[in-house]
């Protein structure tokens, strides 16, 4: 049975936004466009403001060495991949607004084979999708399709593929540029998946119904916590850390989950 504990609350965090660890700290977006650190005790320290830097609020996230790499918009509208130093430094690796249009968005991103994989929405309320490829230089390259799965929100490398959570309640695998379907969530009565991440060899996703599930290579679904009965509201945002499962939610708070 799994235990939550609250390690910080009162976090102005948007559905979307999902979070890493970088040196045993948890980073966490805001929406107002902050970049916190957080220890596994909720001391919490701001790496950067964004929104100030006029560069967007930050959605997807992943850590390559240090160093936090992360997707944002703003409301001209302009979409950013950056990099963030652990001193606060900002560096633009490609500007992704031609790729997001003036209706779309882009949320999720990994590294992946030494390039950045980064899910696309070219129109949210048209619900049409892709994922796309950007080289260390910026080169932008379009990878697969996703609008038969409606706007794509988080993503992870399981081997050789990327698993993306589909605003459809999909699972989907993306291999070699094919697109496969790997369970629906949403038909089997657990919800709109979110952000996904890796965990004991299996994917866990986070969804709208309230839930952090684990669904294996065979598409089985089974239930690690249910977070209506303790009212933390909706996880977002989810990421392994040692043994457990750290997750966001729409309610403010950062919780970690141990089973």
């Amino acid at each position: 049975m799994a235990t939550l504990s609250v390690i910080s609350k009162k976090l102005n965090i948007y559905t979307p936004q999902n979070i890493a660890v970088s040196q045993g700290r948890v980073i966490v977006p805001l929406l107002d466009g902050q970049l916190l650190r957080i220890t596994p005790t909720g001391e919490s320290s701001t790496i950067a403001n964004l929104m100030q830097s006029e560069l967007g609020v930050p959605f997807g996230m992943t850590v390559q060495e240090n160093d936090v790499i992360v997707t944002t918009s703003d409301f001209l509208p302009q979409h950013y991949l950056l990099r963030v130093k652990p001193d606060g430094k900002v560096e633009p690796i490609a500007n992704l607004t031609q790729q997001s249009g003036s209706y779309g968005a882009p949320f999720g991103v990994v590294v992946f084979r030494g390039d950045y994989f980064v899910t696309i929405s070219t129109d949210v309320v048209e619900s049409t999708s892709e994922l796309i490829r950007v080289s260390p230089k910026g080169e932008i390259r379009t990878i697969a399709n996703l609008t038969e799965f409606k706007n794509p929100f988080g993503l992870v490398v399981q081997e050789d593929s990327i698993v993306i959570a589909q605003s459809s309640g999909h699972l989907v695998r993306v291999k070699d540029g094919e697109v496969s379907a790997i369970v629906d969530l949403q038909e089997s009565g657990f919800g709109l998946p979110f952000n996904v991440a890796t965990w004991r060899d299996q994917i866990v996703a986070t969804t709208n119904a309230g839930l952090v599930v684990t669904v294996d290579k065979a598409g089985n679904v089974s239930t690690v916590a249910d977070l209506n009965p303790a009212k933390y509201q909706i996880p977002s945002g989810i990421v392994a850390f040692e043994k457990d499962l750290i997750v966001t939610t729409n309610g403010g708070f950062l919780l970690r989950i141990s089973v």
